[in-house]
């Protein structure tokens, strides 16, 4: 009998050490290493079940007014008065903090500031300062435009959540309770989606950088972009601190390397105002010269919007711009409130590594005009404004341009990845969470070169998440144009030139909104040579593959459909051919 007790008592504790210990998500696509698996946070989410709290929770909702539809999994919390907290456990030591949350928009336009304290097995921390002035893009009804950041009557808000990053002063220790408590004595919802902590890896020294033709900046020196502007071909150390630029960085020389003392230490600011016509796209760092690094930064503005005055002639820069020339390295760079995190013109063998494209008012990145055998890969890609990854052959052909292990989530606009023209582009071993619009999308909407007549486009090994939209008034239902539904994977040929050569292989498609597989026709373009081998679709709003007015010709094998609202496939237009790979089984 002592033994059994002895036994009762070690499950007892080690059941509570579990629970103790198991508040930060488990995302099941990293034993398959689907995404960016190897990320250094831990996620903890503001769900029941998942967090202590005596806040508000919002139940699941897709509808595109309720603020936890742009949240992950459609679900926050509220704290509502002041005192109300919310409250996990640590699974590992950790200094890194970042909350996702939502503040409303001011009545300007520029935001509110709302405050909450952190504690730690329940003594004070600090206060951390929430800031909406990032947030909230408006779009008229019906939408003309791009977002803005006016609010006003008939519009309809998306991007209504950012990030705040903290650097702790010491380590939350494993299986210590963190907590967060509203400060203010107001009625205002602060909604809080969730909270990532990580060890942040010990700064990066002038003195560990072994190359004889470094320099390191100092702010005696005079401004940093005159600094690097001056030591082009230089190795240029950037010390822990906030550097505020008011003008762009240019690279002017090949070999240059920005190398900064982390993403958590070295914190560029680019100034310039948004709202003066003089200073509007003066932000960013720029290099058209081959073998360049940049290591280290972490990059965010004073801007609020796409475009100065909503006029795209106005475009107010990009995190990274340019063509990079050839062999260069970008890693270990977080980038936000830029237009685009990167946008980057002809390019050759690029690598771009373990970097976060977050809370951007357009593309995350797009490897476009030109650019060819570049790899992006190991990196996240957070509430971007139009396609987190893309490459569009805008005026010159792109070549092997591949996305491979990253993570997208909480798009609000377009896709997470997109193809528009090109060649042998891949997108491998991806995952995306929660898009508001499309997953996967291959479209001739855009002019250029069209997709090539030889080499593949390729989508292999991906999972999605809750991705598409049903068509519906626009701010409620559907895409942020004109409120028309997307697939989860989309394929369009509406205007510019055919679709040809594109294989998607090995997707699992989990929960999608509307329709799972979406493949349209339109102006008398067709599809062809277009693959579907070996696709999961595990959940379906409406139909597990829908076509609309469809013309040309596509083949399959191993379709697997699972909880389909409607009907596992729509009717197959007459005027397209859908039939079986060579060996495979027809749909049932």
């Amino acid at each position: 009998m002592r033994k059994i007790n002895s036994l009762l008592i070690f499950l007892i504790i080690c059941c509570s050490s579990i629970e103790l210990f198991a508040q930060s998500v488990v995302f099941p696509d990293d034993a398959r290493k689907r995404g960016y698996y190897d990320r250094p946070y831990k996620r903890y989410e503001a769900e029941p079940g998942k967090c202590q709290s005596d806040g508000l929770f919002l139940s699941p909702s897709y509808t595109q007014s309720e603020i936890q539809s742009e949240a992950s999994n459609a679900m926050a919390t509220q704290l509502i008065k002041k005192g109300s907290y919310i409250q996990w456990t640590n699974d590992e030591a950790a200094d890194g903090m970042v909350i996702r949350f939502s503040l409303p928009d001011g009545e300007d336009g520029l935001g509110i500031k709302g405050k909450v304290a952190l504690y730690v097995n329940d003594k004070f921390v600090q206060d951390i300062t929430l800031n909406s002035f990032w947030a909230w893009a408006w779009l008229d009804i019906p939408p003309k435009g791009y977002p803005g950041n006016e609010p006003g009557e008939n519009k309809f808000a998306r991007m209504r959540y950012d990030d705040v990053r903290v650097k702790l002063a010491d380590k939350i220790a494993a299986g210590s309770t963190f907590k967060l408590v509203k400060v203010e004595d107001n009625d205002v919802p602060y909604t809080i989606d969730f909270v990532e902590l990580e060890p942040i890896p010990a700064a990066v020294t002038f003195e560990s950088i072994n190359d004889p033709n470094k320099v390191k900046y100092v702010k005696s020196a005079g401004s940093l972009d005159k600094f690097i502007a001056d030591n082009g071909g230089k190795t240029i150390y950037i010390p822990e601190g906030v550097y505020d630029v008011s003008e762009g960085i240019v690279i002017t020389a090949p070999n240059t390397k920005l190398i900064g003392a982390g993403m958590w230490y070295t914190n560029i600011y680019f100034s310039a105002s948004t709202d003066d016509i003089n200073t509007y796209n003066k932000r960013g760092i720029s290099s058209r010269e081959s073998n360049v690094l940049i290591d280290g930064l972490y990059l965010t503005t004073a801007n609020h919007a796409r475009y100065h005055m909503n006029d795209s002639k106005y475009q107010v820069g990009k995190g990274l711009m340019g063509s990079y020339g050839t062999g260069s390295v970008v890693k270990n760079v977080w980038i936000e409130h830029f237009e685009c995190g990167g946008w980057i013109n002809g390019t050759q063998n690029l690598t771009v590594q373990h970097c976060r494209f977050r809370n951007n008012y357009a593309d995350g990145i797009n490897l476009a005009s030109g650019s060819k055998n570049s790899v992006v890969e190991h990196c996240s890609f957070r509430n971007n404004g139009d396609d987190d990854m893309a490459s569009w052959s805008s005026g010159a052909l792109c070549e092997n341009i591949t996305y491979q292990y990253n993570t997208a989530e909480n798009n609000w606009r377009a896709s997470s990845i997109g193809f528009f023209g090109g060649r042998g582009h891949k997108a491998l071993n991806c995952v995306v969470i929660d898009p508001m619009e499309a997953a996967l999308r291959v479209t001739t909407d855009f002019p250029g070169k069209e997709f090539s007549t030889d080499g593949f486009i390729l989508f292999d090994n991906i999972s999605t998440y809750k991705a598409g939209c049903a068509d519906g008034p626009v701010g409620f239902k559907g895409d942020i144009i004109n409120g028309s539904g997307a697939g989860a994977i989309h394929v369009t040929s509406y205007s510019c030139y055919d679709i040809q050569n594109v294989k998607f292989s090995n997707i699992d498609l989990y929960d999608s909104k509307n329709d799972a597989i979406f493949i349209g026709s339109r102006n008398g373009k067709v599809i062809k040579t277009l693959y579907f081998e070996n696709i999961n679709i595990d959940g379906a709003g409406r139909y597990g593959m829908y076509f609309h007015n469809t013309v040309g010709e596509a083949s399959y094998c191993n379709l697997k459909f699972n909880k389909i609202a409607k009907a596992n496939m729509a009717p197959v237009p007459g005027g397209f051919r859908f039939e079986p790979m060579k060996g495979c089984q027809p749909i049932k």
